[in-house]
């Protein structure tokens, strides 16, 4: 009969860091990283022209960026890219906003002239 104690006991491995395979971490942190860069570059286009319809992409592809970044745990370092994308997206679209708004309450009125 055999002792217990002679037995050396190897430890478990340690688990992986994540539970994604790293192709499946590589091709979501270059999707993260292309989306958080378009959110910038609509953030950008949405104070200078068409600032509804680039303000909506420039957060929606941010938003999209932070997710894909959240869920699988990849690319922190463009966090920052995809969250200033979403401001600059966010301010473009009010000020255009307030610009429609504006011109349409500030137009000269004409009574039938």
């Amino acid at each position: 009969m055999q002792n217990h104690d002679d037995q050396e006991w190897t430890p478990p491995p340690p688990p992986e860091d994540s539970i994604f395979s790293s192709g499946t971490r590589e091709f979501y942190a270059k999707e993260a990283g292309a989306k958080a860069r378009n959110s910038l570059i609509f953030g950008i286009l949405s104070l200078f022209c068409c600032g509804i319809i680039f303000g909506f992409l420039g957060y929606s592809s941010g938003t999209d960026a932070i997710n894909t970044i959240d869920a699988y745990d990849i690319g922190p370092e463009k966090r920052g890219l995809a969250q200033a994308g979403r401001m600059l997206s966010i301010v473009g679209f009010i000020l255009w906003l307030a610009m429609i708004i504006l011109s349409i309450a500030f137009r000269p009125v004409n009574f039938g002239r």
